[in-house]
Parts: structure tokens; C-alpha cells; sequence
């Protein structure tokens, strides 16, 4: 199943495996996946996935609902760190939020729990921007 959603303004790709869409047909309560790009000692990125309830989630169907979240761990500089459990604070982004903010969001279903991953595509920001117009480069010997 492929939909696309709005974050921050910016159209998202959502890409659920078969797996993962059998999953969520089997939940009752909706699951909240939370797409976190991390600033500090290192660029890198989550998808965390809860069952509570999130103010500005938004619904990719009945059974999921996504947002997007830039953030930094100030006590924690190591990816194991950050993966069991360290605190997350909002990253003070200057200006708008929705640069940040990937194209495709994939989510699987593998050994019992939801999996995700985003990535950014410049052939999606092609498409959604035509009128952006990127250099040539030449290249001679």
C-alpha cells in the first residue's frame, strides 16, 4: 500500500509492506510512528513506533498515524544509547521545519514489530518542485 501524507507542508510518500499492513488490520488501538532526523555529535535517523496517542500525528489510514520530529540527545552520543531509550528534546529548527522532513517513509512488520526507515529522493524533489532548475556540470579534461 502506498499513500501520500502532509508534514509540515510537505507531501510524504508512506510505503507499507504487506506484512505491515496485515499487522495494523489485526491492531485495535492505532499505532503512532514518530519520524525523528537527530542533530548533535551525528545526523542520523529512527522511526519510533508507540501506541499512545500523539496531538499532532497525522492519519496515513485508521491504523497509523505519522509525524515528523527533529531532535537532538544532549546526554547520550552513541547510537546504542539513543536506541535504548535516552531522552529526545525538540531540535530548534530555524525556519521551516518541512526542509527537513523526508519523501518516502517505508514501514515493514518483521519478527513480531513494526520497522521503519526514510530516506530523501532528489528525483521526488524534482518531480514536486518542476520549476527548480539545477545546474549542469560540465566536465572536461
Amino acid at each position: 500500500m502506498i499513500v501520500t501524507i502532509q508534514l509540515h507542508g510537505k507531501p510524504v510518500r508512506v510505503e507499507l509492506s504487506p506484512a505491515a499492513e496485515r499487522a495494523l488490520a489485526r491492531r485495535i488501538v492505532p499505532l503512532y510512528a514518530e519520524v525523528q532526523l537527530i542533530f548533535g555529535c551525528m545526523i542520523a535517523k529512527r522511526v519510533w513506533f508507540r501506541d499512545e496517542a500523539v496531538d499532532n500525528a497525522v492519519p496515513v489510514n485508521s491504523k497509523l498515524y505519522a509525524w515528523f520530529r527533529p531532535a537532538r540527545y544532549q546526554k547520550a552520543c552513541s547510537f546504542d544509547d539513543i536506541d535504548n531509550g535516552a531522552e529526545a528534546s525538540d531540535y530548534p529548527v530555524v525556519g521551516d521545519r518541512g526542509r527537513f522532513v523526508p519523501d518516502v517513509l517505508s514501514i515493514d512488520y518483521r519478527g513480531g514489530k513494526f520497522t521503519g526507515d526514510f530516506t530523501y529522493s532528489m528525483d521526488l524533489y524534482r518531480e514536486q518542485n518542476s520549476r527548480l532548475k539545477l545546474p549542469n556540470l560540465l566536465i572536461t579534461d
